[in-house]
């Protein structure tokens, strides 16, 4: 008699799990001082009750419960309980996002066209493995690019939840910059986000850690909001479409994009020198499932 084999797997919380310390500093706008509010998965939806809304680069996530505030002189640290380890095989070598609640201005509303951001208020970002020793990420800012987006489709302005959810787990290409996207409108700015939800993406070797459990945000001038803190969702070799198989696919994926890597393309860079090449295609050969 044929049985199939019984997979076990463990389920693992990608979300910061622990407040570990806070100080509110000097805040700017009352009230948004709960710091659990930085638990748990980002915001799909915000302004329940009083202007409810799809979160979406033109709509940041607003409510008291959905974002903490971090004044002047203050900081907020998280503990994860599993550590976000560095790993190449992420995704653009990100390894950790921070979704704060900068937004896209509307160069011509309602018509949702990138003409700026908003509530970019910046924030330091530290790394450390035992909460006692810190490294500092160079030039990452916590609450800056990129605006999240909670559903692929929803309207940028829609009052009614999506019914496809974005990936919080997700980076968007590194190489993307607001020049790149001003002035063009919100179904165009998707097409760099792709299914992706967003979050300022982070990769941990910067520091010469090797995995990290604690992370640290502190204000500088402005007062950065954080709505949440996330492990990136590692990447199978070759699973250029990251449903769990390499098969053919992932084989017509490398192939139809063979030569450098358009920005926001497909995820058949496996080894992260954004060009599609013989070695990409080796990679989904010799982990053929």
């Amino acid at each position: 008699m044929f049985t199939l084999p019984i997979v076990l797997s463990i389920l693992v919380n990608p979300f910061a799990d622990h407040v570990v310390s806070y100080d509110a500093g000097k805040i700017d706008t009352p009230g948004y001082d709960d710091p659990a509010a930085a638990i748990g998965e980002p915001s799909r939806f915000t302004g329940e009750g009083v202007w409810p809304g799809v979160v979406s680069p033109f709509n940041a996530p607003w409510l008291a419960d959905e974002i903490v505030s971090i004044g002047a002189g203050g900081h907020l640290t998280l503990q994860f309980d599993e550590p976000i380890v560095d790993d190449p095989t992420n995704p653009y070598g990100i390894d950790l996002l921070i979704f704060g609640n900068t937004g896209m201005l509307d160069g011509a509303y309602p018509a949702a066209i990138v003409g700026g951001v908003f509530s970019d208020d910046g924030g330091s970002v530290e790394l450390s493995s035992d909460g006692k020793t810190w490294h500092t990420v160079q030039g990452a800012l916590a609450d800056g690019l990129w605006p999240t987006n909670g559903y692929t489709d929803s309207e940028p302005y829609g009052a009614v939840e999506g019914s496809e959810e974005t990936s919080f787990t997700l980076p968007i290409d590194p190489r993307l910059t607001l020049d790149m996207v001003m002035n063009l409108n919100c179904e165009q700015l998707i097409e760099y986000y792709g299914t992706s939800g967003g979050g300022n993406g982070i990769d941990i070797a910067t520091t010469g850690l090797s995995e990290v459990s604690f992370v640290r945000i502190s204000a500088g001038k402005l007062s950065p909001e954080i709505d949440a803190v996330v492990d990136v969702d590692s990447q199978m070799a070759g699973d250029a479409d990251m449903n769990g198989v390499v098969n053919v696919s992932d084989l017509l994926m490398v192939i139809e994009s063979f030569g450098p890597l358009p920005i926001g393309g497909p995820l058949v860079d496996f080894n992260h020198d954004y060009n599609i090449d013989i070695s990409d295609l080796l990679t989904v050969i010799g982990n053929w499932s």
